[in-house]
C-alpha cells in the first residue's frame, strides 16, 4: 500500500474513532453530573479519562492527515475491517479502567456490543453503574446502524471523508447523498427506538430499562439490564414479549421498508420482497414449532419456542428461559432462523433474507431451464428487481463462506469443550452457539459465560468479527490476491 493511501486510511479510521470517543465522553459526563452515588461518578469519571484519551489521539491522527481521503473501495473496506477491531478495543479499556472486567473479557463484551451479537460474559449488569449500562446499549445502538452514519450526523462537514466508507459499511441509501440519507436513517432509528420505549414502559419496566432494552431491541442486539434478561419481567407481565417482537421485528426490516412504513407508503411497504419472506419464514419456523410441540406433548412451551425463534430470526437475542432445557429438535429450528437472519440494509445479521430469497428461487429458475425451450429467457426477479448472474454467483459464495465458517468454527467449539471437561453440551450445543455467533445474534445455550474456556471466547470473537461485516477480511485477501496476479 503506498504511503498516501496508508495516510488515507489513518484519517478515515481517526474520524470513525473521533465520533465513537465523543459518544463515549458525553455519557460518562452525563453519568458523573447526573448521578449521587460515588460508584457512578467514580465508574463516570474513569470513562471519561479513557474517552479523553482516545479523542485526543484519534484528533492528532485526523489533524496529521485530514487532507489523504480513501476513494478506493478497496482502502474503504480495509478501514471498515481495522475499525470494528479498535472500536471494541477502545471499548474495553472504558469497561476494564471503570469496573474492573479483565481485558479479555472486556474486549468479548465490547466487541459482542459493537457487532450487535449480545453476548454477556457479565454474570449481574444489574449491579453494574448505571453509565457502564447506558454505554453497553450505546454500543449495540450505535454499532449496529454503524457508526459512519453518526459520523455523517454529528460531523457532516466531514462528509469527504465517509462516503467511501459508508459505500463500504453500508452501500445503500434511502435520499441522494450520504449526508442526508445518513440524517434520515438516524431519524428513523430515533423515532423507532422512541417507540420501543414506550412498548416496554407499557409492560411494566422502569423508564430506565425500557430505554436500554429498547436502543438494544431495535439493534437487535439483546443485551438486558437483567441477569435474567427479558425472562426477570416476563414473569410478572407477559406483554414483555409482545413489545419486545415488535422491537425486534422492526428492527431487523430493510430501512427502505422502514422509510416506506413510516412515510405511510403502506403498498410498497407490503409488496417488498424481503417484507413477505420474512412473515412467511416466520410462518413456517413456527409450523415446524408447533409440529415438535405436538409430538413431544410440550404444547405450554410453544410460544416460548415462538418467541425464541422470533429473537433469533431478527437476529436480537432476547430471551425469556433458558434455551439449554430446549428440546433438540427446537434448537435445530432456531439455529436454522439464526443462519437465515433478517434483511439487508437493516440492523440484522445473518445470511440476510434477500440472499435466501435469491438462493431458493435460483434452484426454481435452474430447474425450469430444463423445461422451456432454449430461445425462451426467464425472468429472474425477486420483487421488481431483475437479478443478474453475477448476483446469483455471489449469493451462493457467500452462502458457501458462511456455510463453512460455521462448520469449522463449531467443530472447533465442540473440541475445545471436550477438552475442557465440558461434556454436558453436544454438538447441536456447539453448533447452536457458533451460529448464535456468527449470525450476531447472542442466544446463548449457557456455554458464553465469564468461565467459558478462553479458546471458546476467542472462536466466538471471530465469529462475531466476521459475522458483523460480512467476511470483508477474507474478501480483502482473495481480491487482493487476484489484483497481484492480473498486474504481475
Amino acid at each position: 500500500m503506498r504511503i498516501e493511501r496508508l495516510k488515507a486510511v489513518v484519517s478515515s479510521v481517526s474520524v470513525l474513532l473521533i465520533t465513537l470517543s465523543v459518544l463515549a465522553l458525553v455519557v460518562s459526563l452525563m453519568g458523573v453530573v447526573l448521578s449521587a452515588e460515588p460508584s457512578e461518578r467514580t465508574a463516570g469519571v474513569r470513562a471519561s479519562a479513557v474517552a479523553v484519551l482516545s479523542l485526543a489521539i484519534s484528533a492528532t491522527a485526523f489533524l496529521l492527515f485530514k487532507r489523504n481521503v480513501v476513494t478506493e473501495l478497496s482502502d474503504a473496506f480495509i478501514v471498515v475491517s481495522i475499525f470494528w477491531l479498535l472500536a471494541p478495543l477502545f471499548s474495553a479499556f472504558i469497561y476494564s479502567y471503570s469496573v474492573g472486567l479483565p481485558l479479555i473479557d472486556a474486549f468479548f463484551e465490547s466487541l459482542s456490543g459493537f457487532t450487535g451479537t449480545g453476548f454477556s460474559v457479565i454474570s449481574r449488569p444489574e449491579e453494574l453503574p448505571r453509565v457502564i449500562l447506558v454505554w453497553r446499549a450505546l454500543t449495540q445502538w450505535v454499532g449496529e446502524l454503524g457508526v459512519v452514519v453518526f459520523s455523517g450526523v454529528l460531523l457532516p462537514f466531514l462528509h469527504r471523508s465517509i462516503r467511501s466508507i459508508y459505500v463500504a459499511e453500508r452501500g445503500a441509501r434511502i435520499a441522494p447523498s450520504v449526508i442526508s440519507t445518513a440524517r434520515r436513517l438516524f431519524a428513523i432509528y430515533a423515532a423507532y427506538t422512541l417507540l420501543g420505549v414506550l412498548l416496554f414502559t407499557v409492560a411494566g419496566m422502569g423508564l430506565f430499562d425500557s430505554l436500554v432494552h429498547s436502543m438494544t431491541g431495535i439493534a437487535t442486539g439483546g443485551m438486558s439490564t437483567s441477569s435474567g434478561n427479558l425472562g426477570f419481567w416476563f414473569i410478572s407481565n407477559s406483554f414483555v414479549a409482545v413489545a419486545a417482537s415488535v422491537v425486534m421485528i422492526l428492527g431487523a426490516l430493510n430501512f427502505v421498508d422502514l422509510y416506506n412504513l413510516s412515510s405511510g407508503r403502506l403498498r410498497d411497504f407490503v409488496k417488498s420482497a424481503e417484507v413477505r419472506g420474512l412473515v412467511t419464514s416466520f410462518a413456517v419456523f413456527a409450523g415446524v414449532l408447533w409440529v415438535i410441540a405436538l409430538v413431544t406433548g410440550s404444547l405450554d412451551s410453544f410460544w416460548v419456542w415462538v418467541f425464541h425463534m422470533i429473537s433469533a430470526h431478527t437476529t436480537t437475542g432476547f430471551s425469556l428461559t433458558s434455551i439449554y432445557e430446549h428440546p433438540e429438535a427446537v434448537k435445530l429450528v432456531i439455529t436454522l432462523s439464526m443462519i437465515v437472519g433478517g434483511a439487508t440494509f437493516s440492523t440484522a445479521g445473518g445470511i440476510k433474507m434477500k440472499r435466501t430469497i435469491i438462493a431458493v428461487k435460483a434452484i426454481f429458475w435452474d430447474i425450469g431451464r430444463i423445461f422451456v425451450p432454449r430461445s425462451a429467457v426467464i425472468a429472474r426477479k425477486v420483487g421488481d428487481e431483475v437479478i443478474k448472474e453475477e448476483e446469483i454467483a455471489s449469493v451462493y459464495s457467500y452462502i458457501f463462506l458462511y456455510m463453512l465458517t460455521l462448520v469449522v468454527l463449531s467443530l472447533c467449539m465442540y473440541i475445545s469443550l471436550l477438552a475442557s471437561g465440558l461434556s454436558q453440551y453436544n454438538y447441536i450445543d456447539a453448533l447452536f452457539e457458533t451460529a448464535s455467533a456468527l449470525s450476531c445474534v447472542g442466544l446463548s445455550v449457557g456455554i458464553t459465560t465469564s468461565s467459558a474456556p478462553v479458546l471458546v471466547k476467542v472462536l466466538l470473537m471471530v465469529a462475531m468479527y466476521l459475522g458483523r461485516i460480512e467476511f470483508l477480511p477474507l474478501y480483502i485477501v482473495v481480491g487482493a490476491y487476484y489484483i497481484e496476479k492480473v498486474t504481475l
